[in-house]
This record gives structure tokens, sequence and C-alpha cells, in this order.
């Protein structure tokens, strides 16, 4: 027989345990000292690391250099960061200390201490069931933001962060790797175990039960294997046996995509156009000019002014007028004449303006004739006078003037024009165009990791 045995009647008889007995009192205790070693080189157990040094998955964290509206960029502009998952398999659990419990020897009707053999076939067989029923057992791994249930977890290795950069600001979330280590309450009797030298038996403590944790890093993966994780890609499990999710990581990044957008270019930028071109420019002009200029007017003038004008003027006039006269006047007038001729071009005075000659005098007849000759006057003075009175008249008649000479001058200011013709020109500044570019978009893309616990 290989069943552990326990005290019966109250100390008076041993009896075999059953299967229900040892899942209530030894699983639990098995199981507690197994989670309690969180060390990473302990036979079995499983660590986060911040770097690619794992055996048993990495993953990874990209962070796109640029911002959402960027461009033109390179799809692979980003940051990775590896990751890695890795389980302690190589080294076997010291067993030196184990305190192995009493069976029963029917052919000999004697007590001998259970061996190995006899821990894998009626004990260990039940903590591997337990493993196997239990998604989340004592002293199994979840990977994730936060412990899957309210039961008693501590993290195990480097926190990982996953991050991705949106609107220029990142956003993170916190993995960790968690280790559940209760609850462990226990129910029911301890076995017994052979005291040193063989002299009779007693009941196992809590710390003797739990030496056997040793005998169990060993047999999940020499016997069924099924101590075994794995962080990969995808939602397929690996491939050789039964696997269970135990957990997720997500990777994040911003996606890229061609976009048209406009773009500013500074430096040189030659064209040489010949065609027809026409437009409206409008702009500041300052220059020079020196050249020929003429010009001549001929038209008809016809108006009627009739109303009350009154003005006075009073300063200091001095201008000098030199030229020649050749015209013909027919019509009567009677009454004070006063005019003053300039280069305006308001009524009554048809070329009023505050400059030029005044003429003052009466006269009454009638007047018809030839008149050349020269004119030239001087006047400098003080000079006040007031009209007031009705003026009514009608001018009909054709005004001709021409000027031929030369003109040299400066103009600064607005200047318009229409032109039409053949364009050819040099542009040196800013250009801008319409281009098509890799650009960071605001939506995501993500790769998903999928953390495995073997059951079989």
């Amino acid at each position: 027989m290989t069943t552990p045995l326990k005290v019966y009647n109250s100390g008076s008889a041993l009896q075999e345990m059953t299967d229900a007995e040892i899942d209530s009192f030894i699983v639990p205790l098995v199981l507690k000292e197994f989670a309690a070693n969180n060390a990473f080189n302990v036979r079995g157990n499983v660590t986060a690391y911040a770097n690619n040094s794992g055996n048993v998955g990495g993953l990874i964290n990209r962070l796109r250099d640029d911002d959402v509206g960027d461009h033109p960029i390179t799809a692979g502009d980003f940051t990775t960061t590896y990751y890695s998952i890795n389980q302690e398999k190589s080294n076997s659990a010291d067993t030196s200390n184990v305190v192995y419990p009493t069976k029963w020897i029917t052919s000999g009707g004697k007590l001998q201490q259970m061996s190995t053999a006899d821990l894998q076939a009626k004990i260990l067989v039940r903590v591997a069931n337990n493993w196997k029923t239990n998604l989340y057992p004592v002293g199994g791994y979840f990977f994730g933001t936060a412990a899957p249930d309210g039961d008693t977890w501590t993290q195990c290795g480097d926190t990982l962060t996953e991050s991705y950069r949106q609107s220029g600001a990142d956003s993170s979330t916190d993995y960790k790797l968690w280790r559940k280590t209760g609850p462990t309450s226990t129910s029911g009797s301890r076995p017994v175990y052979n005291r040193t030298g063989n002299d009779g038996v007693q009941e196992m403590s809590d710390g003797d039960i739990q030496s056997l944790a040793a005998e169990w890093r060993n047999y999940l993966f020499n016997i069924e294997t099924i101590g075994d994780y794995q962080m990969q890609t995808g939602s397929s499990a690996p491939e050789t046996g039964t696997w269970v999710q135990v957990g997720t990581y997500v990777d994040y990044l911003t996606d890229t995509g061609n976009v048209i957008y406009s773009q500013g270019f500074e430096g040189i930028y030659s064209m040489y156009y010949e065609g027809i071109y026409s437009g409206q420019y409008t702009g500041l002009f300052s220059g020079q000019f020196t050249g020929t200029y003429t010009n001549q007017y001929a038209g008809s003038y016809s108006g009627q002014w009739t109303g009350l004008y009154s003005r006075g003027f009073e300063g200091f006039y001095s201008q000098g007028y030199s030229g020649g006269y050749q015209g013909g006047y027919q019509g009567g007038f009677r009454g004070a004449y006063q005019l003053t001729y300039g280069s305006g071009g308001e009524s009554p005075n048809p070329r009023g303006s505050s400059a030029g000659p005044t003429y003052s005098g009466d006269f009454s007849g009638v007047f018809s004739g030839i008149y050349s000759g020269q004119y030239s006057n001087q006047f400098t003075g003080i000079y006040s006078n007031q009209y007031e009175g009705i003026y009514s008249g009608q001018y009909v008649g054709i005004y001709s003037r021409g000027y031929e000479g030369i003109y040299s001058g400066g103009f600064e200011g607005f200047y318009s024009f229409f032109y039409v013709g053949i364009y050819s020109n040099q542009y040196a500044g800013i250009y801008s165009n319409q281009y098509t570019g890799l650009t960071v978009l605001a939506s995501l893309s993500s790769q998903t990791y999928t953390f495995w616990k073997r059951i079989a």
C-alpha cells in the first residue's frame, strides 16, 4: 500500500487517509510552501523581466517617435522595448530535508516510510489534480494589469509598461506577473511519520508537510510536465500538450497611411514659362521713370451751374505766368467779373484751385475777334476778397491739350495693372504644393500576446 497513515480514534489506532483528507490537509500546505518561495532560481518559478533574457516567450512595446498628424515619416520610426518571461527548469529541488509520511505494508504487517515513488503515486498526484482543475491554483501564475480575483497575489519580477503616443502625450499601461499565494486553509487529520530511529510514529507538523514541496517541484516537470508556462503572440496555444490561458498583453501602435497634405518649401525655385499670361497685380511699386511723355485730350464739355457761391481767401500769393494765348470769343457781358484760374476742376471756377492768377474788372459790350500774343505777369502780395451772388452760365466747347516732353520722377505706392503677353520669370522664396506622403494617423493597431499554463 502507498497511502499515508493518520491517527485514528484519539490515538488508539492508525488508519489510511482518504483522497479527500489528503486534498483538505496535505495539498494546501504543499502548495503554500511552493508559492511562498518566489526566488527566480528555484525550480518551477516564473519571473517577468524588463529585458530580452527570458526563455519562455518574449514581448515588445513599440512607441511611435512621431505624433498624430506628423509627416512625412518612415514606417519604422518607432522605439522598441523588449520584455520577456523566464521559468527556471534546470535546477532540481533539494529533497534532503523532506519529511516522508508513514505507510502500512500489508505483506509484512509493519510500518514503513514512504518513498519518492510512493509520494508521487498517492500524494503528489492529488496536488497535480488541484493544479489541473483550478485555473488559478495556489502557486499558479497570471499575467495582466491586475490580479484576476480577490485571493492573495504577489508580483513576480519587473513591471512591464506598454505605451503609445497620441496628440503629444504618451498613454501607458503597467502589466505584472502575479503569483497566487493564498488562501491556504486546512481541515481534517494530519498524516504521521516515523520518528528518528524507528521509535514509533507521530503526527507531522505544518513544516513537516510543507517540506514535501521540494518533491512537488521535481514532479512538475519530471513526471507530468504540467508546470510549464509560455508567452507567445496571437491566441493560439502552443502545439505540444494541453494549455489554458492565464493572461494577455496588448501592444498598441499608432497607424500610418498615405495622406495628401500641403507642404512649404523654402529655397530657390526656378521655372520658365512662355505663353499668354493674363492677370491683375496690385501691390507696392517703387521706381523711377525717365522718357518721353505725350498725351492728348479732346472732348466736349457741357454743364450748367446755378447757385449761391461764397468764398473768401486771405493770404500771401506769389506766382508768375508766361505763355502764349490764341482764341476767339463772341458774346455780351455786363457787370463785374472776377475769376480765379488754377488747376482744380470744381464750379464756379472750372479749373478752381487755391493757386492761380486772379482777374477782376468791369466790362460792358460785345467783343468779337482773335487775340494772339504773349502774356507775362507777376503778382506778389496780400489778397483778400469775398464773393457772394448768383452765377449761371452755360459752356459748350472743345477742349484740347497736348504735352510732349521729358518726364522724370519717382513713384512709391500701390500699383495695379492688367497684363497680357509673354511671361518669363525666376522665383526664389516659399513654395507650397500638395504632397502625398506617409502620415501618422489617429487610429491604433495592436498586437496581442497570450500567457499559457500547461495542464497536460
